[in-house]
């Protein structure tokens, strides 16, 4: 599997690190409770580190400003037990870690997840990092023929990747995690030629509409006067209108 992933996603040689990393250095990096470090005994089969992206290994600039601190990515191998407390674990492994890193989880079936997050320096400590949204992609399987799937991995292929800064190269790789979900949504995946910043602004508005359908839904429900009702469904019947409108055009681009 690490082999192969390292092939599959072109990492440059520089950036090879393969290497086991023992499960207690986790619990020395970050401030774990005693139930989080159980997580690592229960949950976890193995971590490597498969690829250090660095500028004198990847030929990037870091990206430092007053906020952010872009000067190693880690690439991990994590094999998991369990899904069971899958996200929460995935978001042990982003808030322990002060480096941005790619997790590649992995099941006993050899599915993968690919999860990401950007992180910022906390203003009230400097030797801490703020880790915003986690993203993870659906689960796929590696041999998946489907276009969707192969599509996804091409573009996470590393020559694919941005390489202006260190930042913009791991911003790629969350914009192309966030894309995924679209195999989900409608068994999709971008062109190649598509670009993030068009579509990933459509996502987020088919996010909120189909949040504010679902508001409004349960809101209808819950209301017992017949002309507030109808209003209700109005609203709903307009949203829905602006879902279809929003995801002809994201099929479009897919």
């Amino acid at each position: 599997m690490r082999d192969q992933l390292i092939s599959l996603l072109q990492m440059p040689q520089k950036t090879i690190f393969n290497r086991k990393i023992a499960k207690k250095q986790f619990h020395e990096q970050g401030e774990l409770t005693a139930a989080e470090k159980e997580l690592f005994t229960t949950e976890i089969e193995s971590i490597y580190l498969l690829s250090i992206c660095k500028q004198d290994t990847l030929n990037v600039p870091k990206f430092v400003n007053n906020d952010r601190r872009y000067e190693e990515i880690y690439w991990l191998l994590v094999s998991f037990k369990s899904m069971k407390r899958f996200e929460r674990m995935i978001n042990i492994f982003h808030k322990v870690m002060p480096n941005p890193i790619v997790v590649l989880a992995t099941d006993d079936n050899e599915n993968i997840s690919v999860s990401t997050a950007h992180k910022r320096l906390n203003q009230n400590d400097e030797t801490k990092v703020v880790v915003e949204n986690v993203i993870n992609s659906p689960w796929i399987h590696l041999s998946d023929e489907s276009v969707a799937i192969q599509r996804f991995i091409e573009r996470l292929h590393f020559i694919n990747l941005s390489y202006s800064n260190l930042y913009d190269f791991y911003d790629s790789v969350i914009s192309a995690v966030r894309m995924s979900s679209l195999i989900e949504q409608i068994q999709k995946y971008p062109q190649k030629g598509v670009l993030s910043d068009e579509l990933i602004p459509l996502m987020d508005s088919l996010d909120n509409t189909i949040k504010n359908i679902n508001q409004l839904q349960v809101l209808q429900k819950e209301q017992l006067e017949f002309g507030e009702k109808m209003e209700l469904h109005m609203k709903i019947k307009k949203f829905e209108q602006e879902e279809k409108q929003v995801l002809k055009r994201i099929k479009e681009l897919c």
